[in-house]
Parts: structure tokens; C-alpha cells; sequence
């Protein structure tokens, strides 16, 4: 049973003397796959009595069929005014269809708009008469897919850094260029157990064209753990019109590798291998000049890894110092991070979301807390 699409209604000027027109209509497609664009295209040609014809068009919204406008023009040549018309087709639908163009003509003449304008005869409103113009009616066939994205797409990824510090953010950028329905891509979502994942919302920077939305969809992340993790890997399903079959576009797994601040202890006395047998005081005394070196070596690396764990003051002075919350919030994090939980909470809200946040009061905070 053929589906009707509906009457497209096109509004045009005329009355009485009504001028003579001609309609030509084409689409640049057929036969689409579910979510592909098509181009149609529409002229309206008056002839030189019809100098104060006009069209208005509005396509039907409830037909499986999404319009888009990409032009309108008008312009005269030998005489004549001729309209043109390109939308955007995106096909919502499968299975066989009828568009029924059925343009809705409203002619007047220059007289009956003067008489509008001036008030002549106490007329006040314009005088016109319709006229229903039939066209042939344009059969499309619409294949069903997969995907809920049609089109010629690419997918990248960029990455800032492989290697972190505990709770330093990690940077990642998607990217899905090409052309199809782009308007359709919805944002993607991580979750990683012990990873704070901070998204940005998606940037879309595209524009409508024959071929349906062309341009770049950009997500972007931050990843904030202390221990290392894994950043999965994005994939798309969508169906490819180069190779007219469904692909998919996915990305690489990432490790992120977290840092060690140091040498722990545990380590530190597995590396001594106690003697089984009986051993003399002087062994003992070269072993724990051995152990005391290490042990020294170890406290002497904290020592000089993170001074400002040495005294409240210079905990005080590495606050007050601090210029923006990014910095501030590095410097919380590695004073003592438990102590300033609320304060770090706050300021990478303000760091990682975009939160407002005054930074005198996290400091005066944060010095109350010392």
C-alpha cells in the first residue's frame, strides 16, 4: 500500500489575470539507506504578467521524511521570475514511498495590492484567488539498516600525556568527521572504577550540505586517578555509504601509567636477604649500617621530594602563594590530601567543570584546616 507523504503547501500571489507558471521537481536520490540525505529540488517559473507572483514554502512535519532548508533564491531571466527551492531530505523510514507535491497557488494582481496599501474602497485585506496544481508524484524506496548513523565518517582520537602523576588529569580528545546525519551522534560516557572522568559537552562544528550535515563532532575528557588505569576503547556503529555496509569505527584501549612517589618500605626490606646460619656481631653491625643506609637514602628522598610536608608555615606559604585553582588545587593535593577533601572537591569542580569559585575563600579554608 503506497504511502502518501503528504501536500506541500506553496503560498504564490495572483488574481484575476493570473499569470501562467511551471513547476519542475527532482531529487538527487531514489533510493536511500534508512538516515541518508537527499537533495530535492524545486523551481517555479512565472511568466512576465506574473512580476508580483511570490512563493512561501512549507514542507508537512508529519511524514518520515526530515526537511531541512538549504536555499531559496529568486531571480529573473528573459523576462520571467523564477523561484528555486533545495531541502535536505533525511530519510526516518523504511520501505516504498510516494511524495505528493500538491503546491497550493494564490494569484492577485499589482491592482489589488495598491488598493491594500492606500485603502481604496475601505479595502483592507488583499483579494485572491487559489488554485491547486498537481505533480507527478515522486517514488522513493528507502532500505532498512543497523545504525542509527548514515553517512562517510572517520573517527580520531588525541591524547596529551602516557604517563601521570597520582591525581593528575589526563587529557583525551574524540573526534568524528565526515558527513551524514552528525546531528544524530549523542555523547559518549565513562565510567573506570577509582577514576574521577571529567566530559566537556560535545562541540559540534557542522553545517548542512547536499549530502546531508558535514563537518566535526569533538568530545573532550579529563581522567583523574592514583593508581593506573585503563581508558577503554570508543567505538561507533554506523553504515558506511562508500561501502554501503555497516561499519564500525573504534579507537584504542589506552594504559595510563601512574608514577610511583617513591620507594616503599615494604620494598625496601624485601631487598635484604637475612643469613640462615649463625653470624657474628660484626655481621650484624654490617647489617643494619646496610639497612639504616637505605632507610636514610628513603627518608632523604621524601625529604627532598616534598619540602612543603616539613612545617605547617611552609604548607601556609604554598597556599597563600597559589595563583589560580589549578594551582591551588595541585598544591592541596599534595600537602595532605584528606585534610583538604572539601577544598579539593570544590576547586576541581571549578578546575575540571567549569564551577565558579572564589579562591581567597578556598585558601582561608584551607589555612583553618592547618
Amino acid at each position: 500500500m503506497k504511502k502518501i507523504l503528504g501536500s506541500l503547501l506553496l503560498l504564490t500571489f495572483g488574481l484575476w489575470a493570473k499569470s501562467s507558471y511551471e513547476w519542475k521537481v527532482d531529487i538527487s536520490e531514489k533510493e536511500l539507506y534508512l538516515h541518508q540525505a537527499a537533495t530535492l529540488f524545486m523551481e517555479c517559473t512565472f511568466d512576465e504578467k506574473g512580476k508580483n507572483d511570490d512563493v512561501n514554502f512549507s514542507p508537512p512535519a508529519d511524514i518520515p521524511f526530515g526537511f531541512e532548508l538549504l536555499s531559496e533564491t529568486t531571480h529573473f531571466e528573459a523576462g520571467k521570475k523564477i523561484l528555486q527551492y533545495r531541502y535536505v531530505l533525511f530519510a526516518k523510514e523504511a520501505g516504498a514511498f510516494e511524495l505528493e507535491l500538491s503546491p497550493r497557488m494564490l494569484f492577485t494582481t499589482q491592482s489589488a495590492i495598491d488598493n491594500v496599501i492606500i485603502g481604496r474602497d475601505n479595502v483592507n485585506e488583499l483579494e485572491v484567488q487559489r488554485e491547486i496544481a498537481k505533480l507527478e508524484p515522486i517514488r522513493l524506496r528507502v532500505k532498512q539498516t543497523a545504525s542509527d548513523i548514515t553517512g562517510k565518517l572517520n573517527l580520531q582520537t588525541r591524547q596529551d600525556i602516557q604517563t601521570a602523576s597520582a591525581y593528575e588529569p589526563v587529557h583525551l580528545e574524540i573526534e568524528i568527521e565526515g558527513e551524514g546525519n552528525l546531528h544524530k551522534l549523542v555523547p559518549i560516557s565513562f565510567e573506570i572504577e577509582g577514576v574521577k572522568v571529567f566530559s566537556d559537552t560535545p562541540e559540534i562544528k557542522i553545517q548542512l550540505s547536499e549530502a546531508g550535515y558535514r563537518g566535526k563532532w569533538i568530545q573532550r575528557f579529563a581522567f583523574v586517578g592514583k593508581e593506573d588505569f585503563i581508558i577503554p576503547s570508543v567505538s561507533l556503529n554506523y553504515f558506511d555509504l562508500v561501502s554501503k555496509e555497516e561499519k564500525i569505527l573504534k579507537s584504542e584501549a589506552s594504559s595510563i601509567k601512574i608514577a610511583s612517589e617513591g620507594i616503599k618500605r615494604e620494598e625496601l626490606i624485601d631487598q635484604v636477604n637475612l643469613p640462615s646460619t649463625r653470624i657474628e656481631l660484626k655481621d650484624y653491625l654490617a647489617y643494619f649500617y646496610y639497612l639504616l643506609s637505605f632507610i636514610f637514602g628513603f627518608v632523604a628522598a621524601k625529604l627532598l621530594k616534598f619540602p612543603q610536608r616539613t612545617a605547617k608555615k611552609q604548607k601556609g606559604e604554598k597556599i597563600k602563594a597559589a595563583k589560580s585553582a589549578k594551582e591551588l588545587l595541585d598544591v592541596l593535593i599534595i600537602c595532605e590530601k584528606n585534610l583538604f577533601s572539601f577544598e579539593i572537591d570544590t576547586l576541581e569542580s571549578a578546575v575540571y567543570k567549569g564551577s565558579a569559585v572564589r579562591l581567597d575563600e578556598i585558601k582561608k579554608s584551607a589555612l583553618l584546616r592547618l
